[in-house]
């Protein structure tokens, strides 16, 4: 659904940017990893404002992920970064990352040993590891396992394949099908990785 949804609040707006629909779910502007990490403002979320946030979370992710992340009355906090770029806090991790209205679930939440958060995913082989980790795209040649329900513009987890470890968050160029014909060149565009500005800000955010 291209919706734009804002609540009635000083601060907080849940933005759903409209797509092009000849792409299919796919912004015409690519999200950037580029940005300042120095926060602006910072709120907790009241009941309210928790329940929009679900309901905008469950059109993106499994209904069952996110209700068992924010279970049991949990502290959400929203901050504001200095270029406009928003980032929730859910229980004092760094949960998602609020970019060009897209929200890309953090490293920091996906590594979290108890908690669960299951998504869309490819699984890469031992020599992009080092490539994935520096902020690469992901080519073709490295994908081992590729989620057949994949499809161009999601949002997808990238992980190793020996324990299935997060490596980075990227947007598929291309549906499961094609990718799976491909022998190579760039399948996924990489937005979020290990030691990127928000990986970093998570380090000292308090």
């Amino acid at each position: 659904m291209n919706l734009r949804i804002f609540k009635n609040t000083r601060y907080i707006a849940f933005v759903k940017y409209p797509t092009d629909p000849s792409r299919g779910n796919y912004l015409t502007e690519e999200p950037h990893t580029t940005i300042s990490m120095n926060i602006r403002q910072r709120h907790m979320l009241k009941k309210a404002d928790i329940k929009e946030l679900k309901t905008t979370l469950y059109e993106l992710f499994d209904e069952v992920v996110i209700n068992e992340l924010l279970t049991d009355k949990p502290k959400v906090e929203f901050l504001r970064l200095d270029n406009k770029e928003e980032i929730i806090v859910i229980n004092n991790i760094l949960s998602f990352w609020i970019t060009q209205g897209r929200y890309i679930p953090c490293l920091t939440l996906l590594l979290q040993p108890d908690i669960k958060f299951e998504m869309k995913s490819v699984t890469v082989d031992k020599g992009a590891i080092r490539f994935v980790a520096n902020g690469a795209d992901i080519m073709r040649p490295g994908i081992t396992v590729i989620d057949d329900t994949i499809q161009k513009g999601d949002i997808i987890k990238i992980q190793e394949e020996t324990h299935r470890r997060s490596l980075a968050v990227g947007m598929a160029m291309f549906d499961a099908a094609e990718m799976q014909k491909m022998t190579k060149g760039k399948v996924i565009k990489t937005i979020h990785f290990v030691n990127d500005p928000v990986w970093e800000f998570s380090k000292t955010f308090r």
